[in-house]
């Protein structure tokens, strides 16, 4: 029996949200742990909720962080009612919402005390991708990798899952038997020194160790399942009443702070046909966003707007390299309606952004600000980054100088259209990520941050028309604990999520430390994280470390013709042994 997408009839005002009867199908609360805006504004979670509702037999609904108690969107259900609770996980500030959900739900907050009948607990998503270990205590298996490649065989699996004459381990096993990318955290023990370090690992035969994340690679041969698009629209979404589609996935630009760039290596693309076919589902809106630009070349990018244009649609883009701005894309953007672009230097020095990998120069940023202001785009975002490695106050001074230069190159060009525009500038403080070459280094310390905060206060805010939003330092570091963090945070996570208690009050009850998780770490280190085993060598990563502390930068990814670090031609590794290299354009 086919399903069809139907009008909402919530108050959200939504489109295209799926609702069927529960009698005789397996049930799925698909939980975003943070705002329903910014769950709305997920490709993944579209994906995956219209991927499980295409199955008669199941029925998939969504949840979000409520301000009281947790109830599906579709049928209003409490979480409790459920035979599987499946966690979209975009951001590690969303774990302590998981916590609560669970709690909510009435089951035994850690798995290994939960009891046969009790629903099994999964979780999916880029920040359990890059480390699940801080909240694997929680999880009975994790889906790791692009749900494109494991959904059939999950599906499959899901009657057996909920089979409850078999024991919760029992089922867990066969799960992991039977789709790559299931890691099951109960069959593994992380082991530490006196120290407090990682050792090595215990786990249980016939588990895999490590566990590798599954992949799917896009061609014109194999077009389903479809590209991700906007299957649910809503006013109430980050971006309201736009049809999302996903044109790349994965970047080889090499930005050695971002752990997306290095984890979904190869980078890969969809083919033009099956861009074509997703864009057919577009419904109710003229609204059109395009999402991972970064991997397509500038021809291709123009190529698809205008075609998207000459049907009448408004386009809006996500961050633009300052490198593939051109006046034909200003064009393209002047034609949507757009008032605002997007530009990310990410720091002010050439020397820093050497360090970095930007592969960026002041004559190409400036450039591309005259080009995008005097083209009719008046109003100009910048994106830096505070407290990155080997950065100086000198540094910090250059954003100040940058966005100075950049403010007097675009002014001609407000001043002979009569008004002139804002520049807003966006400081995020850094986050040392797992699977990136900046893996091994220290979160800058407090007072050194407020010190360079203070630079860019005292010289941004004296700028006509230039605004200033500065991130929260403490919330940075709470992130970095949780971005390289390990099990031992599970009673943090708990204590803070449960029973209000400040993290660094948490962090003392349980014997631990911020600095554990905040310092730099020796080359040699096993980390926590390496549970999951990604196509890029660490002995890659750790030469672009050391490439990085010399400022030496390295060129972009080409899979076609590179194999520097090993997502593409590693023979060794499992989901890649016998494939051919993927076409990535």
């Amino acid at each position: 029996m086919k399903i069809s997408p139907r009008w909402s009839r919530n108050s959200r005002n939504e489109k295209g949200s799926i609702r069927k009867k529960w009698a005789g199908r397996i049930s799925i609360a698909l939980i975003f742990p943070d705002a329903y805006s910014v769950g709305m504004s997920n490709l993944g979670l579209q994906s995956v909720y219209a991927r499980l509702n295409a199955e008669d037999r199941l029925v998939a609904e969504r949840f979000f962080v409520p301000n009281h108690l947790w109830f599906s969107e579709e049928s209003n259900r409490p979480l409790r009612d459920f035979d599987f609770i499946l966690f979209s996980v975009s951001f590690e500030s969303n774990y302590q919402n998981m916590v609560k959900a669970l709690e909510a739900a009435g089951l035994s907050l850690r798995s290994e005390d939960r009891q046969d009948r009790e629903p099994i607990v999964l979780a999916g998503g880029i920040a359990v991708q890059i480390n699940p270990e801080p909240i694997a205590p929680f999880v009975d298996a994790f889906l790791l990798g692009d749900f494109e490649s494991i959904s059939d065989a999950f599906v499959s699996c899901l009657p057996e899952l909920n089979d409850h004459s078999l024991s919760r381990i029992e089922r867990l096993k066969r799960l992991a038997d039977n789709i790559s990318g299931v890691y099951v955290p109960r069959a593994y023990r992380p082991l530490y020194n006196a120290s407090g370090d990682l050792v090595e690992w215990e786990y249980e035969q016939g588990f895999p160790f490590p566990v590798v994340p599954a992949i799917f690679f896009p061609d014109s041969q194999f077009q389903i399942p479809p590209v991700p698009h906007t299957g649910i629209l809503s006013p109430d979404s980050v971006f309201s009443n736009m049809f999302l589609i996903e044109l790349a996935r994965g970047c080889g630009k090499g930005c050695r702070f971002c752990a997306a760039g290095f984890v979904y290596r190869p980078p890969r693309h969809w083919s033009i046909e099956a861009l074509n076919a997703a864009l057919q589902e577009r419904k109710d809106t003229d609204r059109v966003g395009l999402v991972g630009l970064e991997f397509l070349g500038r021809e291709e990018i123009g190529q698809l707007c205008k075609k998207l244009l000459d049907e009448g649609l408004k386009l809006a883009f996500s961050s633009l390299r300052a490198d593939e701005i051109t006046q034909d894309l200003v064009r393209l953007l002047k034609v949507s309606d757009a008032k605002l672009a997007t530009i990310a230097p990410e720091a002010g020095s050439q020397r820093l952004r050497q360090v970095i990998n930007k592969n960026l120069n002041e004559d190409v940023i400036l450039g591309a600000a005259e080009t995008l202001v005097s083209g009719g785009i008046p109003n100009l975002k910048l994106y830096f980054m505070l407290g990155l490695p080997f950065e100086t106050d000198e540094d910090v001074q250059g954003i100040v100088e940058l966005v100075d230069k950049i403010r007097r190159t675009v002014r001609p060009a407000g001043r002979s259209r009569g008004h002139m525009g804002s520049v807003t500038v966006s400081i995020s403080t850094f986050v040392p990520k797992a699977w990136t070459p900046m893996q091994w280094a220290g979160a800058v310390k407090k007072p050194v941050l407020e010190r360079r905060r203070r630079i860019l206060q005292k010289g941004l805010n004296s700028l006509p028309n230039v605004k200033l939003q500065l991130d929260s330092v403490r919330e940075a570091h709470f992130q970095t604990i949780l971005s390289r963090g390990d099990r031992r945070l599970a009673p943090v996570l708990e204590a803070v999520a449960l029973r209000g208690v400040t993290w660094s009050k948490a962090m003392r009850e349980a014997g631990l430390s911020v600095d554990m998780y905040c310092r730099a770490l020796g080359a040699d280190m096993p980390f926590p994280w390496e549970i999951v085993d990604h196509r890029v060598r660490r002995e890659y990563l750790r030469e672009e470390w050391n490439r990085a502390s010399k400022g030496k930068e390295t060129a972009f990814c080409i899979p076609e013709i590179c194999d520097r670090c090993g997502a593409c031609g590693r023979s060794d590794h499992p989901t890649l042994r016998g494939l051919e290299r993927p076409s990535c354009g």
